[in-house]
């Protein structure tokens, strides 16, 4: 089996080649490019014959998918799959596997980070301090008592609603399909 990285995942050349290497030893061939790009060109002559195409969040849709005679896998390690041609891959049978669970809590404290810069004004508190101005018109407001919605009751939804129960906010949610767990 042929088997391409796209792009660079942010892992060790040596962790990487340590992989390739029990690849390699039992008969696969392992290429992996060290750039990424989004060219689309550049990426169906990458991923053209491959049989498994190995990538993070580079934009891998219909055009380069129908280039690609050979694949069997799409490899994401990301926790999201919105960025491949999904559809066509069904209908050709090609399997397409991400990395849910990789990245929860990251993305669940980010979201808290980002509200409260958001409810505290903190970008443009920092650009008024910078500018030698006040805080004047900025105050923000306070995350303990808010109504905090959350549409998806996955792993990342479930981990913000229980980083939220610490900001003693309510907890709406919605979800497609029921869960216990939530």
């Amino acid at each position: 089996m042929r088997i391409v990285l796209l792009e660079p995942l942010g892992v060790g050349d040596d962790k990487i080649q340590s992989y390739a290497d029990e690849l390699e030893k039992n008969g696969h061939e392992f290429v992996m490019y060290k750039n990424r790009t989004t060219d689309k060109d550049e990426l169906i002559s990458r991923a053209a014959d491959a049989d498994v195409v190995m990538l993070a969040n580079l934009p891998f849709g219909d055009e380069i998918i129908e280039k690609c005679n050979h694949l069997k896998l799409i490899s994401v390690a990301f926790s999201g799959v919105d960025h491949i041609g999904i559809k066509l891959c069904k209908q050709r049978g090609i399997s397409v596997r991400n990395a849910a669970g990789y990245s929860t809590g990251s993305v669940a404290e980010l979201t808290f980070g980002l509200i409260i810069s958001v409810l505290r004004n903190l970008v443009q508190c920092d650009a008024a301090t910078r500018a030698g101005k006040t805080k004047e018109g900025l105050i923000g407001y306070d995350l303990c008592g808010k109504t905090l919605g959350i549409v998806g009751t996955g792993a990342i939804g479930l981990k913000v609603a229980e980083i939220g129960r610490a900001f003693d906010v309510r907890l709406l949610a919605y979800s497609r399909t029921e869960k216990d767990a939530a």
